[in-house]
């Protein structure tokens, strides 16, 4: 029998800048139980590099597309059932039945922009006298989950929800050479990305304004540290499923996760983490950009090492 009112309690509180920057697959992985870099591995977001080059929003820069969803949720033996605000009353009460059964079944729903913006979290918990929901997300304001209502749930970016079904258990060894061969595949624009990062650094004009600059700079170090989340977990996903494969292609995969350690050395150079008012400070100072330039050409360099190697590993 379903409780009146249940609170997961051992759904960690969401923190950007703690090593699960990517939202959409860290809460695939908690959800789950599943390690976070096989599920950025097997999503392909690890291998992704996507960005907006007319504003630099690091949402560009995050995974968050319906591909990545369908995925990730294979790669653990799941599929998305995905519900889209707006509900009628009709709707309201079937979907807070089925977000009681999953919080029951300690497989909490994820739900995309429901207490900020357009990112992942989780629904942990529901109160059926008062209509209300418990969700982390990474934009909570303390440690404790945030309460919301039906008010929350506007539209397909601020209250989207994703049930987890129970699918066939996946082939872990199909998996990590589809994964290869999706980031072999995706390589020419992948390249393609850093090119437009680095030319819009070396762009002093879009500087100029530090009005402008400021949101910029943030979009910068966001990205940044997207890139060295993402990178860090393909070169842990390569390593711990090298094995999967033949030993030629893993040792390709090998060769491609220590080109991808290189480009989280060169970001952390230039830092990652928490953004503040300092580190905008900081990167309008042109000196600070061209040493950030430098670093990110030598990154475009270790993506092409890998990118090669994968492609070498895809054909083993």
């Amino acid at each position: 029998m379903t409780a009146r009112a249940r609170t997961l309690k051992d759904v960690p509180a969401l923190r950007f800048g703690e090593g699960r920057d990517c939202t959409l697959p860290a809460c695939l992985a908690i959800a789950t139980g599943a390690d976070y870099e096989w599920v950025m591995g097997g999503s392909g977001a690890a291998f992704a590099t996507t960005i907006d080059a007319a504003t630099w929003d690091p949402l560009a820069a995050a995974p968050l597309d319906e591909g990545t969803l369908a995925r990730g949720a294979a790669s653990v033996g799941m599929r998305p059932d995905v519900v889209a605000p707006p509900f009628d009353d009709e709707m309201r009460a079937l979907v807070f039945d089925r977000t009681a059964e999953a919080i029951d079944a300690k497989v909490p729903p994820l739900v995309r922009g429901i207490a900020g913006p357009p990112e992942y979290g989780l629904v942990v918990g529901y109160d059926m006298d008062a209509g209300t929901f418990a969700v982390r997300t990474y934009f909570d304001k303390s440690d404790k989950p945030t309460r919301i209502d039906w008010g929350a749930f506007a539209d397909a970016e601020h209250g989207l929800l994703a049930f987890l079904d129970r699918a066939d258990e996946p082939d872990r060894a199909a998996v990590t050479r589809d994964a290869v061969a999706r980031a072999a595949g995706d390589a020419a624009a992948g390249e393609t990305t850093i090119a437009t990062w680095l030319a819009g650094l070396r762009d002093d004009a879009r500087w100029a304004d530090t009005r402008h600059a400021g949101a910029a700079a943030f979009g910068d170090h966001a990205m940044r540290t997207l890139l060295a989340d993402k990178r860090r977990a393909a070169a842990r996903f390569l390593r711990a499923n090298r094995a999967r494969l033949s030993n030629a292609a893993g040792a390709e995969m090998l060769r491609a996760a220590e080109a991808y350690d290189r480009i989280v050395e060169a970001c952390a150079k230039a830092g990652t983490g928490p953004f503040d008012a300092s580190v905008a400070t900081r990167f309008l100072d042109p000196g600070q950009r061209r040493g950030w330039a430098k670093q990110l050409e030598a990154i475009a360099g270790h993506e092409r090492e890998a990118h090669e190697a994968l492609g070498m590993a895809a054909t083993r």
